[in-house]
């Protein structure tokens, strides 16, 4: 889910109340403590932030790490200076008082310094969200349109509307309090952005992962880990955050393009070290199942990894956040055996499927891949990416592939006894859990990960069956 920072002072309200107003929505069913340190502990754990000042804010907003954490920005216009902050940490706030608002700090009268400071501050409280707002769009390069003053007073919005009139800037969003209904479909519409939720998603899973390693409690598993080639997953780590820093804003198509290839070219490094051999469960001649390792997980990210690298989806259709997301949880499974579906929940939002549904799906496709001189489902699929055999590799659906390699993992081939008749033969479903294709398949059950992405790649190989001819 997407994550925000609230700047709000409660000044005039109830942090109770201010918090129903704009985020009750988000809690709902949830008891709101009655205290402001209450109010921020709850908050935090849904994904907000909330500082009480001025320069609380300000020190937030110009901690890299912190603004990292954040997706958006809600800021009350009226906002106290200062509260539960170090006599050390107000240099920025000195400048910004010196700079705009006639604070004389030169003084050599204590009294006329001391005045001229309550008097610049003075004037800064009513400007104060209008301050942070230059300061994130004009110092920092934060997206405007991901910023929304949210206030209680119709002066306090009078005032901003003059100021930005003044300073001849477009009037960013300005909603107020009580206008409840439009402030919480701003932050829905937010919270439930896909772009958003993925690079969120994939952020905090980062963090967690960094996290856990360092605390010895996640490694690499044995194929990734190994002594003569093993990836420096730090390296690794820190690339993939590098590349969402400053990749805020929601891409155009062509941007988010070129960001879906660099994503998967990243992700799917580490899996240059498989080959063929991997769809007989063999990895450096070892049995994958010894070294705890699923090729349900492998393949389709060995896939990527291979199309990536031979310039196949660029010209794939459409891709999603949902595909993208797809790709990392395979990724980060396979690397650390880290199940990061949870922090993607709310880009998947896929009904139940029925067993026989999926087996009438997959039997037929394996009529579209399958060839008279092979029968392994996973090696027909790799070829539709050879360029040389496959005239048409520019019309393939790669994404179709790509779930389709993971769903076929769930069917295991069984021998074809030679007294079935030809009836069976012919039959597409036999007791709503197997097909027979010159190889009978049997569904059979996966663990918990694959179950739960089952039906999400089920649904989205369903919205690319009609490009699979």
């Amino acid at each position: 889910m997407s994550h925000f920072l609230w700047v709000e002072d409660f000044s005039g309200n109830t942090s109770k109340s201010a918090t129903e107003t704009v985020f009750g929505e988000w809690l709902k069913n949830k008891t709101l403590p009655n205290t402001e340190t209450g109010i921020k502990k709850l908050l935090k754990k849904h994904g907000v932030f909330v500082e009480l000042s001025f320069l609380s804010g300000l020190q937030f907003i110009h901690n890299p790490d912190k603004l990292l954490s954040v997706d958006y920005i809600i800021l009350d216009i009226d906002l106290i200076i200062e509260s539960d902050v170090e006599a050390d940490d107000r240099e920025r706030l000195i400048n910004i008082l010196q700079g705009y608002y006639g604070y004389d700090p030169q003084s050599t009268d204590d009294n006329a310094k001391q005045q001229s400071l309550n008097k610049a501050k003075g004037e800064l409280i009513p400007k104060a969200g209008y301050q942070l707002y230059t300061e994130l769009v004009i110092e920092i390069g934060f997206p405007k349109d991901h910023i929304l003053f949210c206030s209680n007073h119709g002066q306090e919005h009078k005032n901003i509307q003059g100021i930005f009139k003044a300073a001849k800037i477009d009037l960013p969003q300005l909603l107020s309090k009580d206008d409840k209904a439009k402030v919480q479909a701003w932050i829905r519409q937010r919270r439930q952005n896909p772009y958003s939720v993925l690079r969120r998603g994939i952020l905090n899973v980062i963090d967690h992962v960094e996290k856990e390693i360092n605390n010895n409690n996640l490694k690499l598993t044995p194929p990734f880990a190994k002594e003569a080639d093993p990836v420096n997953a730090a390296t690794f780590l820190k690339g993939l955050k590098f590349l969402l820093k400053d990749e805020l804003k929601e891409p155009n198509k062509e941007e988010q393009r070129h960001l879906f290839l660099t994503l998967c070219d990243t992700l799917t490094k580490p899996f240059e070290r498989f080959s063929k051999s991997l769809f007989n469960g063999k990895y450096d001649g070892k049995n994958l199942n010894n070294i705890q390792m699923d090729q349900a997980f492998l393949i389709p990210a060995y896939f990527i990894r291979n199309w990536v690298a031979h310039g196949l989806l660029t010209h794939s259709q459409t891709h999603s956040a949902q595909d993208i997301g797809f790709i990392f949880i395979l990724v980060i499974k396979n690397l650390f055996n880290y199940s990061s579906l949870q922090a993607f929940k709310s880009l998947y939002s896929a009904p139940t499927m029925a067993d026989q549904d999926l087996v009438q799906l997959l039997s037929e496709l394996h009529g579209y891949y399958s060839e008279p001189k092979a029968y392994d489902i996973f090696e027909q699929i790799r070829a539709k990416g050879e360029k040389k055999s496959n005239k048409n590799w520019q019309q393939e659906p790669f994404m179709a592939h790509l779930y389709a390699s993971f769903l076929f993992n769930c069917m295991n081939q069984v021998p074809v006894s030679q007294q079935y008749d030809q009836k069976n033969r012919t039959q597409l479903l036999r007791n709503k859990r197997e097909y027979y294709f010159n190889l009978k398949y049997r569904m059979v059950a996966k663990e918990e990960l694959f179950e739960q992405l089952k039906p999400i790649a089920y649904h989205r190989l369903q919205q690319f069956k009609r490009s699979l001819k």
